[in-house]
Order: C-alpha cells, then sequence, then structure tokens
C-alpha cells in the first residue's frame, strides 16, 4: 500500500502488516517526519494503549469544564449576580427548587436603600392594642433579601417612648416567604402586631438597612 507524508507530500510504499505492527504510525525517510496513518486505511484495529489514552483525554477536558463551571460558579456566587438572575421567574423558581431540595435558604443581598415604604396605617385593635399595615417595594433591579421593619411609639410630646423591630417572618403573610427573596419592582403587604404595640399619639415606621 502507499502513504503520503503530510509534510513534504512524498509517496512510499509500506507494507500494511508492518504498519499495523506499529499502530499505524510512519516516518518520512525525506523529511524525517512521524505521521499516523488513517486507522481504515492501514486496516488496524484500535490498539487497547491507544484506546486508553483518547478515554483520557476525554476525562481530562470533562475535568477541565468541570473546574470553569466551578469558576463560574463561584464568582457568580461572591458577586452575588444570582440575585440579577433571579428576577427572571423560571430562573428564580429553578434557584429557590434547587435550595429547598439541599435544605438550605439562598443568601440573599442587602437589603438596601432601594427598598422603601409606598404606604402604612395604624388599625386600632382591642383594648388599647394596635396594628400597623402597609406596603413595601423593592426598587432594585435584582431580588434582595427582606428588611426589618423598625416602629417608634412618640407620646403628645413627639418623644420616643418604645422601640419594635419586626423581623419579615413577624411581618409577612402567604404567599409571600422570607427565603424566597424580594422580587424587585413588586409591592409587598405588611402587617405589624405585637403586644408591645399600643395606641400612642405617634408612630415612625421605618426600614433598617445594611448599607
Amino acid at each position: 500500500m502507499e502513504i503520503t507524508c503530510p509534510r513534504c507530500d512524498s509517496t512510499f510504499s509500506v507494507d500494511a502488516a508492518e504498519l499495523r505492527a506499529h499502530d499505524c504510525q510512519a516516518q518520512c525517510s525525506v523529511c524525517d517526519q512521524i505521521f499516523t496513518v488513517d486507522g481504515a486505511l492501514c486496516g488496524a484495529t484500535p490498539s487497547p494503549a491507544g484506546a486508553g489514552r483518547r478515554w483520557a483525554k476525554r476525562f481530562l477536558l470533562f475535568i477541565i469544564f468541570l473546574l470553569i463551571l466551578a469558576l463560574i460558579g463561584q464568582a457568580v456566587w461572591w458577586t452575588q449576580a444570582y440575585s440579577y438572575l433571579a428576577g427572571n421567574a423560571d430562573l428564580r423558581r429553578a434557584m429557590l427548587g434547587t435550595a429547598q431540595r439541599l435544605g438550605v435558604e439562598i443568601p440573599w443581598p442587602g437589603p438596601d436603600k432601594q427598598i422603601l415604604i409606598v404606604n402604612s396605617q395604624v388599625i386600632p385593635g382591642n383594648g388599647n392594642l394596635a396594628r400597623i399595615t402597609g406596603t413595601i417595594r423593592n426598587t432594585a433591579d435584582f431580588v434582595q433579601a427582606y428588611p426589618v421593619i423598625a416602629v417608634t411609639l412618640d407620646n403628645i410630646h413627639g418623644a420616643p417612648v418604645a422601640h419594635l423591630r419586626f423581623t419579615p417572618r413577624q411581618y409577612l403573610a402567604p404567599p409571600y416567604r422570607a427565603a424566597d427573596g424580594f422580587i424587585p419592582h413588586t409591592p409587598v403587604p405588611f402587617v405589624l402586631s405585637s403586644p408591645q404595640l399600643i395606641t400612642a399619639p405617634g408612630y415612625q415606621v421605618t426600614l433598617i438597612s445594611q448599607r
């Protein structure tokens, strides 16, 4: 059979059996180029060693691919870019579903000062108790943590007489959950109720942010 050197295009006649004995490896006698002759052309079946090398190469490429994915995931995690991705409803559901299956909660960033109180009102209750209801809104373009709501009760002179704090788990009602994060541009109702929340001449309702 005849083979051609890929470097200098020299053509030679070789014995197919001899070529197979060398795993279809040939060396050009003109330019000394070592090259592989097509397996089908030389009639060779892949040797176990050759197959092992190919599998080793594929495994190495797979490991490299996993490392790249891990680096990308780490970058997304540390930069908290996932909070922007969670703005997409489908991605957010997938992230929350994965976190639930793993038994963890997503550490949403914030809350920051882009969360606003849209409205609030005091509703008298039984005896001297009161409730405060209202709506908050996340004006940011990313999902973030719900804030703590602080209430200051004032006397008739405007001086504070009590300070109360309410966590998201205390003021949110279904279908809203603190673990799901505060969706961008979505008004969320809140209800503040506590034995310490009594009727008073004045109330100040504020949000506590981390930055």
